[in-house]
This record gives C-alpha cells, sequence and structure tokens, in this order.
C-alpha cells in the first residue's frame, strides 16, 4: 500500500472511499478481520487505522454492531468537478444531442462528463454506476435501463442517497425511487399521437410499444386512453409489445406474415419510436404495402430518421439538446442545494409524409 507507514495507507484508502461516496453514509465498513485478510494486515494495524479516522469524525464505532460511515463525512466530501453521465447508448438516434446538451451546460460551470453506457443492460448499470462512484462525482445524471421492470441494483441507489450524492434521471425514472428525472410527457405524447391519426378519419388504429421502458407504457397509456376519449372501439390484440432484446428479430422477413396478419386491417400504426417505424416500412415495402396510401404511420422521437426515407415520418418531436441542458441545469441546482424538482417537457408533432386524411 505505497511508502507510508500501514495504518496511514490503509486510513487514506478507506478515507478515500468515504469521500467518493464508495462506501456511503451510514453504511458499515467491512469488518477487522475482512480489512485485515484483505490488505494482508495485522488486526492492530487495521485498529489503527480505523481510529485515525474515528478522531476525524468519517467513522464512529457501534458497540457489538461494527464500524460505520458518519454522516459529518458529509461535510469532508472533496468537490472533483466531474458528473457521472448514464445513457443507455451513446452514438445514434437522440443520444449524440443530449450529451451535447448536457455538456455545454456542465462545461460552462467548469465541470466534466464522465460517460458511462449500459446498452440497456442492468448489470452494465451496476459496473458503470460503481465505476463512477469510485473514481469520484459530484453528482449524477442516469438515464435509467430497463425502467419499467423491478430494478436488481436498488441497493445501489439506496447508497447513493445515503451519501447525498445529487442524482436526477433523464428520459424516465424508477418506481419507488425519490430522484428528481428531466424526461418527455410520454403520456400525453402518446395521447397527442394516437389524436392525430383520429382526426384524420382513422379508426382501427394498431400500437407498438416497448414493455420493458417506462416510456413505453406511458406512452401506450396516452393512446388506449384517447381512443377511449373518441369513443372508438379498442381491442387488447391491437396492441404488439416488445422488449429490448426482440428488437433484431421482430421484423425479421421470417416473421413478417405473423406481424402483418396482427396488424390486420388497421388504417394506422402508431410506433414506440422512429427505429422501430423504420423496420415497420421495410417490412411494408416488402410486401409492396404503401404508406400512406394503405396505411398510415406515427412515431415518436422526431429523430434524423424520420427525415431519411420516402415518405418522412410524421413524429412527436424530442428536443434533445434541451433535455440535456435542462437536466444537467436541474443537477447543479441540486448540487447547489437549490432543488428546482422533476420537470416534463410538452409534446408538438411534426408533420411529414406518413400519414393519409381519410376524411378527404
Amino acid at each position: 500500500m505505497g511508502g507510508k507507514p500501514k495504518h496511514e495507507a490503509l486510513s487514506d484508502w478507506i478515507r478515500d472511499r468515504i469521500l467518493a461516496g464508495a462506501f456511503p453514509i451510514g453504511s458499515r465498513l467491512p469488518s477487522e478481520n475482512e480489512l485485515a485478510k484483505r490488505f494482508q494486515l495485522s488486526r492492530q494495524t487495521v485498529r489503527q487505522a480505523i481510529g485515525t479516522l474515528v478522531r476525524e469524525n468519517l467513522l464512529e464505532r457501534r458497540q457489538g454492531s461494527g464500524t460505520y460511515v458518519s454522516r459529518a463525512a458529509l461535510d469532508n466530501r472533496p468537490v472533483t468537478l466531474n458528473i457521472g453521465v448514464i445513457t443507455t447508448y451513446l452514438d445514434s438516434y437522440i443520444f449524440p444531442g443530449v450529451i451535447r446538451g448536457i455538456d455545454k451546460v456542465l462545461s460552462h460551470s467548469g465541470y466534466h462528463m464522465q460517460l458511462g453506457i449500459t446498452y440497456n443492460k442492468t448489470r452494465n448499470e451496476n459496473q458503470v454506476l460503481s465505476s463512477l462512484l469510485e473514481s469520484g462525482v459530484d453528482g449524477l445524471i442516469v438515464e435509467p435501463t430497463k425502467s419499467a421492470l423491478p430494478n436488481p441494483n436498488q441497493k445501489l441507489y439506496r447508497e447513493i442517497a445515503a451519501s447525498r450524492i445529487p442524482l436526477l434521471f433523464l428520459n424516465g425514472y424508477y418506481a419507488g425511487m425519490d430522484f428528481p428525472y428531466v424526461a418527455m410527457n410520454d403520456y400525453e405524447s402518446g395521447k397527442m399521437a394516437t389524436r392525430y391519426l383520429l382526426r384524420r378519419g382513422h379508426r382501427k388504429i394498431f400500437g407498438i410499444f416497448k414493455s420493458d421502458d417506462v416510456q413505453g407504457h406511458f406512452r401506450y397509456s396516452g393512446y388506449v386512453n384517447q381512443m377511449r376519449d373518441a369513443d372508438t372501439a379498442f381491442e387488447d390484440s391491437w396492441v404488439m409489445w416488445y422488449v429490448t432484446e426482440d428488437l433484431d428479430t421482430l421484423f425479421a422477413p421470417k416473421d413478417d406474415d405473423r406481424l402483418l396478419s396482427r396488424i390486420g386491417d388497421s388504417t394506422g400504426v402508431v410506433c414506440y419510436n422512429d427505429e422501430i417505424a423504420c423496420k415497420l416500412l421495410e417490412v411494408l415495402a416488402r410486401h409492396q404495402i404503401k404508406v400512406p396510401e394503405q396505411i398510415s404511420i406515427v412515431s415518436f422521437d422526431n429523430s434524423d430518421l424520420a427525415g431519411l426515407g420516402h415518405p418522412g415520418l410524421t413524429s412527436i418531436d424530442y428536443p434533445a439538446g434541451e433535455i440535456g441542458a435542462e437536466a444537467a441545469r436541474r443537477l447543479l441546482a441540486l448540487i447547489r442545494h437549490q432543488e428546482k424538482g422533476s420537470y416534463a417537457f410538452l409534446p408538438k408533432i411534426v408533420e411529414r409524409g406518413s400519414v393519409r386524411d381519410l376524411n378527404r
């Protein structure tokens, strides 16, 4: 453990992890035996190192229970000027715009980003979060992974909350976790997309939604409730759900007949996002089904994909740069103890050529 006396080196190691949040406020320190075994030290050396940190008010001993990180450690956490930013993906779709928006605000305030990518896998989320906490950050912006499902990393998030490291969720949130978020109002987005089709005479409207992210649930809820508000018939069979791992196979040519039979005689489709809509366009093209003449499509995100094809996709806008910037501003407010709470962007629709007006 370096050239220092062994007890000082161990004190430094524990202190650094407390101040970085790796040993959260209120958490129990590994036992003297565990530390002695890990670093091949005597228990006397470990006891001496812990005693130093007790005198610094970073640790407190509890009779018969062990040694715990003291709340006084909150006042000793160093400023790193590093912000951990975790997204599900990085260099495609809406994510470059989000990252640019975050970076513009953070860099203007003298902060640096440390990026982590989960690829929408909870194991990756655990590893990235743990790594950022180990390196030391002043706050975290996290896009949840599979946000509609029970999260196996709840213990880690509880430790972050106990350490009072400011954290803000992006695009969604986990149920039961008391962290603010910045996202689209996905419920109203789902209503708007569906209403757009209804007002153009469509009555049988199919929906394709993502089941493992909370955005898919909100968009579905808006879709269903708008159908009911319009006194339009609705059947559960008009909805197809998918999870992240299905994406490569859901629109494979061998499954075209199954997908098209599900869509049946629907005149319109609400797609979870532009990526799904583009994949659906490929299926329809393989079977010479014309958009919008034979079927209309509305999607979400207004990404670059929406304007690439012919026809272009009518899509609910996702102002990526503004969302990233707002997330960064609100996290900085948390760091400065000026909490602003959560914020949801109201939707607007960008019209292109993928919808036919049946009223004409």
